[in-house]
């Protein structure tokens, strides 16, 4: 597989990384110029024609992206949270808000200890950099997250702060048969970085239809990606 990265952040370092720990990466094509991993995979060039997606960690305009891969004929996969109403149609899949808050934190409700059932209650729940809140709602996340303070923002979806390096995402699902939990906490840029390439890894097997959308089609093989990127996620159970 080859994949061409569009990076200029520590979160598109690390999913560089992430790519090149895979045994599916046959060559890694760096756009931008600057840093550059010791391996013989990868390569800079701004021509990316004959890869099989393309990433970017939002450092360069998406519009120009797009149309570079159109002509590459390879699916963007986007990190940062683009309105898909504002970007009109697109020939290829576009993939955008490939991020913690986004995409894995929903993705976790399709593990099989998370999945609701017509009448549970759901609540799904992430971290973002910030001053962290004194009030709130109280949403437990694996440690070291532990539990947080959280502010909803939209139904039954709530984001917690943080001012370190901590990042965390986590469903809660109460019904009949009790309380499930399913979470997952670690460094920040990881947990990004992480996302992004399960997301790459998933657009590039063809699981997403031509046009600008979010990750919404994909989440169970996307945490399917992800747990083979060696994901590690915590789960706790109660009974009613």
């Amino acid at each position: 597989m080859r994949i061409a990265l569009d990076t200029g952040t520590d979160v598109g370092q690390r999913t560089a990384r992430i790519f090149l720990g895979d045994p599916r990466c046959d060559q890694l094509v760096l756009i931008n110029s600057g840093w550059v991993p010791r391996d013989s995979r990868v390569i800079q060039a701004r021509d990316f024609s004959g890869v099989d997606v393309v990433v970017s960690d939002g450092t360069t305009p998406l519009a120009s992206l797009i149309g570079r891969s159109s002509v590459a004929g390879a699916p963007l996969v986007f990190w940062s949270d683009v309105p898909t109403s504002e970007l009109g149609t697109a020939a290829i899949p576009v993939i955008v808000g490939v991020n913690v808050g986004s995409t894995l934190a929903d993705a976790l409700l399709t593990h099989p200890s998370s999945q609701p059932v017509k009448g549970d209650t759901v609540h799904v729940a992430w971290t973002e950099p910030g001053s962290p809140h004194r009030k709130g709602t109280p949403i437990a996340f694996p440690d070291p997250v532990g539990l947080a303070w959280s502010q909803e923002r939209g139904k039954d979806r709530f984001v917690a702060c943080r001012d370190d390096e901590w990042a965390g995402a986590t469903t809660i699902v109460d019904g009949e048969s009790g309380q499930r939990i399913v979470g997952v906490a670690d460094l920040g840029a990881h947990l990004e970085a992480l996302t992004l390439a399960a997301v790459a890894f998933t657009a590039a097997a063809g699981s997403f239809e031509p046009g600008v959308q979010s990750t919404a089609a994909a989440w169970e093989a996307i945490l399917t990606e992800a747990r083979n990127l060696e994901l590690d996620i915590a789960v706790w159970r109660s009974t009613s």
